[in-house]
């Protein structure tokens, strides 16, 4: 992981993934993301990690999307002809093939790549003072990385809005649009994060493993192949030492005590 640009912490059942540059609003460059994909593959092979949080330092920006004045250094508009492998794509493809839930903490501004950061995780909290957009317009481009996971979350004319307008949405229109799950102050960004942090890690996460791939699986099959696929995988859940101490806790009426296996 790269020193001083992104930062991962653990502490208890939730990792945190920090991108660490606010002097440039946390913008996204080559480092970054090799640093957030070097600290998702680290938290997913902790059995301690229950969920991951992505976030960004301070309290100005989640990640102001890429960085222009990276150029030639790792900005992310500068590729190599030969190579076809983007590193933003990259990032999101890695963000949502996850197989540990993931949450994006928006403690500030989250715009271009720091829009797709937030559309690759499961959830999103956010505070009542951010905004999310993608502003690529106004300099003369397309926020062409970013498509992908944003239209896989919002209705197609809320994104072509964004797109082509540039115009940012609020932290109310977020939620109306269903692009977070909560919206609080930013003093109770964290106590929300915590809440909800909680909630999950006290579920199998056996089962949200198996859940989150089937439902990644199902998205670009047609309706009798999901059918198919949702009936083999079913019973395959059901064998599992987690769903054996579900099923055992429920008779007894006590709390299960999860194995993740």
């Amino acid at each position: 992981m790269v020193e001083n640009v992104v930062n991962s912490h653990a502490r208890g059942h939730e990792t945190r993934i920090t991108i660490c540059r606010p002097d440039q609003r946390n913008a996204l460059n080559r480092d970054v993301a090799e640093g957030i994909i070097s600290a998702i593959r680290k938290a997913e092979a902790d059995p301690e990690c229950r969920v991951i949080v992505l976030t960004g330092e301070g309290d100005r920006a989640f990640c102001a999307g890429g960085d222009i004045k990276g150029g030639a250094d790792g900005g992310p508009f500068i590729q190599d002809p030969a190579d076809p492998e983007h590193f933003a794509g990259k990032l999101f493809e890695t963000i949502q093939a996850c197989r540990k839930p993931t949450i994006a903490r928006i403690n500030g501004v989250a715009m271009g790549g720091g829009a797709g950061i937030l559309c690759a995780c499961d959830l999103a909290v956010m505070a009542d003072h951010a905004k999310i957009g993608t502003p690529e317009v106004k300099v003369g481009l397309f926020p062409m990385t970013i498509v992908p996971p944003m239209m896989r979350v919002l209705p197609r004319r809320r994104l072509m809005e964004l797109f082509i307008t540039g115009v940012p949405l609020t932290a109310d229109e977020a939620l109306r649009y269903d692009l977070v799950n909560y919206v609080t102050t930013k003093a109770e960004l964290d106590n929300k994060l915590a809440e909800l942090v909680a909630t999950i890690a006290a579920q199998s996460p056996t089962a949200i493993r198996l859940g989150k791939y089937a439902c990644h699986a199902l998205e670009d099959m047609t309706y009798p192949q999901q059918m198919r696929f949702a009936e083999t995988l079913l019973p395959r859940v059901a064998q599992t030492e987690d769903a054996r101490e579900g099923f055992a806790a429920f008779v007894a009426k006590r709390k299960p005590e999860w194995t993740g296996r």
